[in-house]
């Protein structure tokens, strides 16, 4: 891969005066181009329709990046005056973000669009896959089969910066995407990831896609699941720099931040690089092809509409797309054409003209399989967190080590700094006769995190709180009864757009004799449990107590789960366990 530019000095080489001789030749043949398509353009402007009748138009959305070099074939197409079935045929061309046309396409709204769209140039056939994953879809959208512009993904950063972080060097992964929760590079290299928003981008739903298969490489699956929680709760998910488009802006490039700043990371594509590094001479991008094999975005053109008429206008406006005007235009933009042939990139971009190795094109489904992922690790939370403080917490981890309340605390401080802001809380207590003749209290109602509580957010309230808990001296623990009332609580305050679960940290000892029994909790459980509303129990319980198994036939009834454990750092592992099972509910492996 090229990565600067030639140096000035050393022999004379012949291969030099060729190489000079192909750029100015290209530069020429584009220059042609682009002034035969003004001259058409104004041609157009001042013409008088050659055709009788009434004119049909054929609306055609196209992704932002890849728009001016429709709006240019149009104008050619619409200079020669066509007839379509006795009527003047032409061609109207509109910026629209794939990922918008996608949805609607899918959901059957296409006559919401507006512009309306009879044809359609995504950024990505991920995008065609998606809408064809749904039955009107199949029917609505047909491929011609005509790829007009491909451009692999790269992944670019400020060179000055590149200059100072040596894990940017010749061979870069995908897995400098991640953050370090998920695998990724060290938080003190200070990189600023941006990762395209999958739900906008193909960029981004790509990465996602090949993402996924790293996480599952040599894992179990409940291991993947996790990685891919952790990556959806920390990365940094940037959107479109413009309505119409699916990349992230490169501006802030332009303006690396100085000193020990974070330095900016992103995954986006060969033409947007060479869209910067034209604007932008004197801050050329540092690039790199991500070491594996890389995805590329592409640009069919797709018919959408079921009108005879303008169908077979949209017909014909796919011979001028298969023209050699339109390859020339396109490799002027920056893009490679349908067959992967590249322009001729002045060497300090950083690319290459060579196709890069590329990765094994996802399958038909994948696309739509990875958007509802992305959905469901995207849902908001509802979490009731309920803590131990009765007796049974005092019992030290082990021999003159920390208690089981010291744990808790450390748990629960490690914990909060886990949940995203949209995140919903309340805290309780439990124990014995806490409130009255209930066995909890309640400590923080249930509310966002970011949300006020006093002069403090609840985020701050419930951390404190929690580690500052003080045990009840000879209190027994009602945890079935406790356990109770918040499935109760929970399934009557159910929220549909949230995952609704009880977090638990105990000791995992149930033994107030006052309390239910747990043949009682599982009999009026389960009339409760539902899948309309889901709530499920996830316990953390301190060390292995003897009711370890009734614990968890609980769980087991929500699908829950219980998770023993002995010390504080193993919570990050289980909460991105726990936060991985919204992949597979309600069918998760054993």
């Amino acid at each position: 891969m090229t990565t600067g530019r030639t140096g000035a000095g050393g022999r004379y080489r012949p291969e030099r005066k060729r190489r000079l001789n192909t750029v100015l030749l290209t530069l020429l043949a584009a220059v042609i181009a682009a002034a035969l398509l003004v001259a058409l353009s104004e041609k157009t402007i001042s013409a008088t329709p050659t055709c009788a009748g009434q004119t049909s138009t054929a609306q055609v959305a196209v992704s932002g990046e890849m728009a001016p070099v429709i709006q240019r074939l149009a104008v050619l197409f619409n200079a020669e005056h066509r007839q379509v079935d006795g009527r003047c045929a032409a061609v109207a061309v509109h910026a629209a973000q794939a990922a918008t046309v996608a949805t609607a396409l899918a959901a059957g709204t296409r006559a919401k669009l507006r512009p309306r769209a009879d044809a359609w140039i995504p950024d990505s056939s991920l995008w065609v896959d998606v809408v064809r994953s749904s039955p009107g879809g199949v029917k609505l959208v047909h491929p011609t089969g005509l790829v007009l512009a491909e451009t692999p993904l790269v992944i670019a950063m400020p060179r000055p910066a590149a200059a100072q972080t040596p894990v940017f060097g010749t061979s870069v992964g995908w897995q400098l995407l991640l953050p370090q929760t998920a695998g990724g590079p060290p938080q003190a290299l200070g990189l600023n990831v941006q990762f395209p928003d999958p739900t906008q981008s193909a960029a981004g739903l790509a990465g996602l896609i090949e993402l996924e298969r790293i996480f599952g490489y040599g894992r179990t699956a409940r291991d993947a699941m996790a990685a891919m929680a952790a990556f959806a709760l920390n990365a940094q998910v940037v959107p479109p720099g413009t309505a119409a488009g699916s990349l992230p802006s490169l501006e802030t490039f332009a303006r690396p931040p100085a000193g020990r700043a974070a330095a900016p990371l992103t995954l986006t594509s060969e033409q947007a690089v060479v869209a910067f590094d034209r604007s932008h001479p004197d801050q050329p991008l540092a690039v790199r092809y991500p070491a594996q094999g890389t995805f590329q975005l592409s640009y069919p053109y797709v018919l959408t509409t079921t009108n005879g008429v303008t169908l077979a206008v949209a017909k014909a406006f796919e011979g001028t797309l298969h023209s050699g005007y339109a390859s020339a235009y396109v490799r002027y933009e920056g893009f490679r054409t349908g067959a992967g042939t590249a322009g001729t990139w002045p060497s300090s971009y950083g690319l290459t003209s060579a196709m890069p190795r590329l990765l094994t094109a996802p399958g038909p489904s994948q696309a739509d399989q990875e958007l509802r992922v992305w959905h469901v690790l995207g849902l908001g939370s509802r979490f009731l967190a309920i803590n131990d403080v009765s007796a049974a917490m005092a019992t030290p981890v082990a021999p003159g080590g920390p208690t089981l309340e010291q744990v808790l605390g450390r748990t629960s401080a490690a914990g909060m700094k886990l949940f995203p802001d949209s995140t919903q809380m309340g805290l309780w207590v439990f124990a014995s006769h806490l409130s009255g003749a209930l066995p909890y209290k309640q400590l923080v109602p249930m509310g966002p995190l970011p949300g006020q509580f006093g002069v403090i957010t609840r985020s701050q309230a419930i951390e404190r709180l929690a580690a500052t808990g003080r045990t009840v001296p000879h209190a027994p623990a009602a945890l079935f009864g406790t356990l109770l009332a918040a499935y109760k609580q929970m399934v009557a305050t159910y929220q549909p757009q949230h995952v609704n679960d009880i977090i638990v940290l105990t000791a995992g000892v149930e033994n107030d004799p006052r309390d239910i029994s747990a043949a009682t909790l599982l009999r009026e459980l389960r009339p409760m449990v539902s899948a309309r509303r889901p709530v499920e129990i996830l316990m953390v319980v301190f060390g292995v107590p003897k009711d370890l198994g009734k614990l968890q036939e609980i769980a087991k009834l929500t699908n829950g789960r219980v998770w023993p454990i002995t010390s504080a750092a193993q919570i990050p592992h289980i909460f991105y366990r726990a936060f991985g099972q919204r992949i597979c509910q309600p069918h998760c492996p054993k």
